[in-house]
């Protein structure tokens, strides 16, 4: 039978207004001193709570980092510290919590917890919490000695990790294993790099190295560096994903909740560090994966080489002293090079344009998903628009992507529609470039699929996610930036054939505008057939079809419009 496609209208724009609430929220942060934030006469001394706000997008995600030195699951309860995080969470806010260090110390009755016990106080922070609405993911402890401790063994019947991942397990909700990952990182990307975990990421300092610590200190078995803290939040960014890809155990609930948040995830960028000499032996600073703006620092430490300075990919000299820090990472990926006497001249090395950097999420792993300026030319729209939907963009081939290119069905445009997973993690990702950049702007999908039921999709376009069925307003202020339709559901969603726009001059990246019919700026274009005005032909299956329903982006934009439904906030 005929089916019927609908188009989906929602309010996008491009300047100037900050993301709707219902899109915002806060991430809390239970735990300890591994986790906690310091004052800056501590630094380098840094807990991954403090430096995790980085690699969220600041304009939906605030970070209330709770945790604090000294403090097992049983005394941050006992403290009143889980009460005072639920007093000011909000339900759809999300809660880290991460303890074990300090349980297992007996040594100090105050905090210790017999491990019989353990897992009813970490239950106690998913229990209040879901009661609050909030969505708790358990964070197992950091890993400390770079070997596997209590929390991966079991050793002194302690295992603290196990235990929270069982816990995570019963519940259905994500397990950040921070532990583990810690572990395999050390012992593979690190393994043969003496006394590089200790020295560049834990808090073992020499004597000189920072101004907080002239006499040095040695504490390479706990406390973590900046740098230290900014490599495990990389981690944890990488387990989330992971947990929305590959944990199939989640509650449809928490599944839903993790897809919004993997959402806010910031693109991240390979920082390369490397020297000028074929046969150093010193330690160097290892290649990175951080958003743009995050804390970045350039160390040396050689053995019998002679340092002379840093220099960037355009050879710009950055420092001259062996520890460079403070400065904040671009928003591009970047090598760094350390220069050294008798080593090889500066080389400039090819790289792309800096982009917009700040607050952009993404859902890709370690480098991200750059746009591309190189596109298959069939997917580029040739005719001519009409002045309703003047950027058609054809939706069938995603530079990202869960799912086929399909041609199964009748009446769609271009080459062919999407067919998205039937899987609620299945995503598609386009790159898009936008000639305008501060307009306001509606956006349809034109889209079908065989079903009774909706599927509700989570649409993000550069800064901002909505919902598919009442999408909010949000900020885009990029020229280019991304369209990601991701599925909530196990159904996936349904077959993607096109997005337009209602402003002139925009188009997946690589293309060009498309000419739009009767435009006042080319009046050599009023003949072609208008985009809408589609001839659907009778088949047996999906059809691809156009029938409205409206959402204006402002009142004004209600003028001159058919009658019909409208939404608004």
């Amino acid at each position: 039978m005929k089916r019927l496609v609908k188009f989906l209208i929602a309010a996008a724009v491009f300047a100037g207004v900050a993301v709707s609430d219902s899109t915002s929220f806060t991430i809390h942060v239970a735990g300890d001193s591994t986790v906690q934030t310091y004052k800056d006469s501590a630094y380098p001394q840094t807990g991954w709570g403090q430096v995790l706000g980085y690699f969220f997008d600041g304009a939906r995600v605030k970070v209330n980092n709770a945790a604090l030195g000294g403090r097992s699951s049983r005394n941050f309860i006992e403290e009143g510290r889980l009460d005072g995080i639920l007093k000011a969470a909000q339900k759809g806010d999300y809660l880290f919590v991460q303890f074990g260090h300090n349980d297992r110390d007996y040594s100090k009755e105050a905090r210790y917890v017999p491990p019989e016990d353990f897992p009813g106080y970490i239950q106690k922070f998913v229990d209040e919490g879901k009661k609050k609405g909030v969505n708790v993911i358990l964070v197992s402890p950091m890993n400390l000695n770079g070997s596997r401790n209590v929390f991966s063994t079991g050793a002194n019947n302690y295992d603290a990790r196990g235990m929270m991942q069982k816990i995570a397990t019963n519940s259905k909700i994500p397990f950040v294993d921070l532990n583990m990952k810690a572990y395999n990182l050390y012992n593979t990307t690190y393994k043969n790099i003496p006394d590089y975990v200790t020295r560049y990421l834990y808090k073992k300092l020499e004597k000189g190295e920072y101004p907080n610590y002239p006499d040095g200190v040695n504490d390479g078995t706990t406390h973590f560096q900046e740098m230290g803290s900014m490599g495990h939040a990389q981690l944890i960014c990488e387990e989330l994903e992971d947990n929305l890809k590959n944990n199939a155990n989640l509650s449809d609930e928490a599944k839903a909740a993790l897809t919004t948040l993997v959402s806010t995830i910031k693109k991240r960028y390979t920082i390369t560090v490397k020297t000028n000499l074929s046969n150093y032996s010193g330690l160097i600073t290892q290649t990175q994966y951080f958003p743009a703006g995050s804390p970045m620092t350039l160390r040396v430490t050689p053995k019998s080489e002679t340092f002379e300075k840093w220099v960037d990919d355009d050879c710009n000299e950055l420092s001259t002293k062996q520890i460079y820090y403070g400065f904040k990472t671009k928003a591009r990926d970047i090598t760094y090079t350390a220069m050294f006497k008798g080593g090889s001249a500066c080389q400039k090395i090819n790289h792309g344009e800096e982009g917009q950097g700040g607050d952009g999420p993404t859902s890709s792993s370690s480098g991200g998903t750059g746009s591309s300026a190189s596109i298959d030319t069939s997917l580029c729209f040739t005719g001519v628009a009409d002045t309703l939907w003047r950027s058609p963009i054809d939706m069938s081939r995603p530079e990202v992507s869960d799912g086929s290119t399909d041609t199964d069905h009748t009446g769609y445009t271009g080459v062919g529609f999407y067919n998205l997973t039937n899987a609620s993690t299945s995503k598609a990702v386009y790159n898009i470039t936008s000639d305008q950049s501060a307009s306001n702007a509606r956006v349809m999908i034109r889209y079908a699929f065989d079903d009774t039921a909706n599927r509700d999709m989570k649409i993000t376009i550069d800064k901002g996610t909505y919902d598919v069925a009442f999408p909010p307003t949000g900020s885009v202020d990029a020229l280019d930036f991304q369209v990601m339709i991701a599925s909530t559901t196990e159904k996936g969603g349904p077959n993607i054939d096109m997005i337009a726009f209602d402003i002139k001059g925009v188009y997946r990246t690589g293309c060009k505008p498309a000419k739009v019919v009767n435009d006042t700026q080319d009046t050599s274009l009023a003949i072609a057939k208008p985009v809408r005005e589609m001839k659907v032909q009778p088949a047996a299956t999906k059809t691809f079809n156009a029938l409205g329903r409206k959402m204006p982006a402002s009142a004004e934009s209600r003028r001159n419009q058919p009658a019909g439904r409208y939404y608004s906030r």
